[in-house]
């Protein structure tokens, strides 16, 4: 993970920052409930008897990944703002 630079922190960074953080902290509960539909789902094929749904756990992982990109940034651990303020793909170092 990347070190974070201590010139960054300046106060008209910090209202920038503070604005994204409030977007995210919004996206990070609507992307909750998409997280809980792959649940369900695969609950019901489980609870069917069939194999999990391949589609659903992709899915999954990449909603689970786009969390893990939220909290990194909530939490000053990263100044990269997760999409869909910078590019979706990106490395998870």
């Amino acid at each position: 993970m990347s070190s974070i630079e201590t010139d960054s922190f300046e106060p008209g960074n910090f209202f920038v920052r503070l604005i994204y953080s409030v977007v995210y902290v919004v996206i990070l509960g609507i992307v909750r409930f998409v997280l809980w539909g792959v649940l369900l789902v695969q609950i019901v094929m489980h609870l069917i008897g069939a194999q999990p749904s391949t589609g659903a756990q992709r899915v999954g992982k990449s909603v689970a990944d786009y969390i893990y990109r939220i909290w990194l940034y909530l939490s000053y651990n990263t100044h990269d703002r997760p999409f869909p303020f910078n590019s979706r793909k990106g490395s998870m170092d």
